[in-house]
């Protein structure tokens, strides 16, 4: 693998799902490097590959060939129990769905993840409450779920990803289901929390909204990556 300052990097990956007789190619011999400070797009039309390519560089799946290396481990080389904790450590996840605990405030949701990883309360509230302010968030940190929009929703599970300052947030779809304005917010505030404090972001996404903000895009078609472009400026 590689010695140069990438956070995840995917050598000759295939994956192939079985369903009885049937199988489907999902990933045909993806290379990628996702390299620290990278605002990368995954980009492609539904069935290309963006969201399985996402959960193996999530250590959420495992290649069915090829090697998969996160923050310097190969997850070949990683159980499961060593697998969930490099995600705990160093991985900040945003899903289409939210995924926010309802019975938990805003500030709450944002704690979890660094609860779970036994920051103290006064600490972990503090954190809490400063990223959610960087997010335009401050006045409804102990507003729940319901009581949000969606746009505040997914802002919410944005803070809570970059709270525990993570190598590399991996966000599916994040702008699914929000409208435009909505869309363009969250982009916004990912893009300066990108920018101000170097959070490594990947998206998957067919959203044109989201590919305008990337200052890298990668695209997929049949499970292959057909073009990798830079961007200088976005």
């Amino acid at each position: 693998m590689t010695s140069k300052p990438y956070v995840a990097v995917a050598e000759g990956v295939t994956k192939v799902f079985k369903n009885g007789k049937l199988e489907v190619q999902a990933l045909r011999g993806i290379d990628l490097s996702i390299e620290a400070g990278d605002f990368v797009a995954l980009v492609g039309p539904s069935g290309s590959g963006k969201t399985t390519l996402l959960n193996l560089l999530g250590a959420l799946d495992q290649p069915t060939s090829g090697e998969v290396e996160l923050v310097g481990q190969r997850l070949t080389k990683l159980g499961k129990a060593q697998r969930a904790k490099l995600r705990l450590g160093s991985l900040g996840f945003v899903f289409q769905a939210y995924n926010l605990v309802p019975v938990l405030t805003a500030a709450e949701n944002v704690e979890f993840v660094l609860e779970l990883q036994g920051v103290g309360k006064a600490q972990r509230r503090a954190r809490a409450l400063e990223v959610l302010g960087e997010l335009g968030l401050a006045e409804l940190a102990d507003r729940r779920p319901n009581e949000l929009s969606g746009g505040q929703q997914q802002r919410v599970a944005v803070a809570r990803a970059v709270a525990s300052r993570p190598k590399l947030v991996l966000a599916d779809e994040p702008t699914a289901n929000l409208d435009t304005d909505n869309a363009e917010q969250l982009m916004q505030a990912m893009e300066t929390l990108h920018d101000e404090h170097g959070v490594t972001f990947v998206f998957s996404t067919h959203d044109p909204r989201v590919v305008a903000h990337a200052s890298r895009v990668v695209r997929l078609v049949d499970g292959k990556i057909t073009s990798d472009e830079r961007r200088e400026e976005r």
